[in-house]
């Protein structure tokens, strides 16, 4: 008997941006970095970062930012919401938003990066790995 594949769906607030995802082999983690602060409106920003090939769009974002050297994050142009990060000199590491899971029961925080600016207020997740990593 083969293990149960974990397969999701997604999408944006409106509905106009919509994914299929395969969560075996991902990794979720919330990000503290400044540049997350900024485009998610809060303290982090959490990501889900598929394996190869385990991310396909039914309906693509059109909207797109490059705010860094280092990314492009993807939105919903209708709606705004932020879908994706993804590195520019790498377009196999990209992350897709967790919290645009029309059901995230049961994804597990992994870990959570650039810690040295987490606001003071969120304490770190227990047992969880914390990377403290400058800015980017």
């Amino acid at each position: 008997m083969s293990p149960k594949t974990d397969l999701r769906t997604g999408g944006c607030l409106c509905g106009a941006v919509r994914y299929e995802i395969n969560m075996d082999g991902s990794r979720t983690g919330n990000c503290h970095c400044r540049d997350c602060q900024k485009n998610g409106g809060g303290p982090f920003m959490t990501f889900t970062t598929p394996a190869a090939g385990h991310l396909k769009w039914v309906t693509a974002p059109s909207g797109e930012a490059h705010a860094s050297d280092l990314a492009v994050r993807r939105f919903c142009a209708s709606c705004g919401t932020p879908m994706t990060w993804e590195n520019k000199s790498d377009p196999n590491d990209m992350a897709v938003s967790t919290g645009t899971l029309d059901d995230p029961a049961g994804v597990e925080i992994a870990y959570e990066i650039y810690t040295r600016t987490r606001w003071e207020t969120i304490p770190p997740l227990p047992g969880i790995r914390q990377y403290e990593a400058d800015n980017h």
